[in-house]
């Protein structure tokens, strides 16, 4: 059944999962991304990967500085079925949370509760760890704290680089991202709330 979708990411990371979307039977009504920056000694204003993929395939591209008063109507008017998030890169305000039906999906590139926030994936390698995966949840107000309905898990060890493992991360999400819509609107999604007393956090590396 085909679902109303916005997606919000911005780095290459999010680019499989938004590609799944828009080869699947769901509509991807708008894209989010992060407003384009400066990069490298030039100092030129780039666009991010997602606004490059958005742009692709002629979707509706938005890239506020802010999620204010004016992106909040324009989202309500949609009548959403399901928003989904993946490294976006900005806190979505509470009362946005309630605009869809299904509410704010978001692919987290860790096994959670470990490693919540901007840089799991470098975290999980510094701290030598020898598994990591994905985790798709249900957005909440704090930070990476919602329940968690699929998880999916690989071995990694100390030959494992950043930047493979990302690629890796990026896949198995996009793979995992239409399986668990279907749940979700078939209220076969079984939401398990995280043991919050074992969340590590993972900060964002200079």
């Amino acid at each position: 059944m085909s679902q109303k979708i916005v997606f919000m990411g911005t780095p290459e990371f999010s680019v499989p999962t938004l590609k799944s979307l828009i080869n699947s039977n769901h509509k991807v009504l708008a894209v989010y991304s992060q407003p384009p920056s400066k990069a490298h000694r030039g100092q030129k204003i780039v666009p991010s990967s997602i606004e490059t993929t958005a742009k692709e395939h002629s979707l509706n591209l938005r890239t506020p500085v802010s999620l204010n008063d004016e992106e909040f109507d324009f989202i309500k008017k949609l009548g959403l079925d399901i928003v989904v998030v993946i490294a976006y890169g900005k806190i979505i305000p509470k009362r946005f949370l309630r605009l869809p039906k299904y509410g704010f999906i978001n692919i987290h590139a860790s096994l959670l509760p470990k490693w919540r926030g901007a840089a799991p994936i470098q975290r999980s390698i510094m701290n030598l760890e020898n598994e990591t995966g994905i985790s798709i949840m249900k957005i909440v107000e704090e930070l990476d704290a919602g329940p968690v309905m699929h998880q999916d898990k690989i071995k990694i060890n100390e030959n494992v680089d950043a930047l493979t493992l990302s690629k890796i991360l990026s896949q198995l999400g996009a793979k995992s991202i239409i399986d668990s819509i279907d749940k979700i609107v078939k209220g076969q999604a079984k939401f398990k709330e995280q043991n919050h007393k074992l969340a590590t956090y993972a900060k964002k590396i200079s």
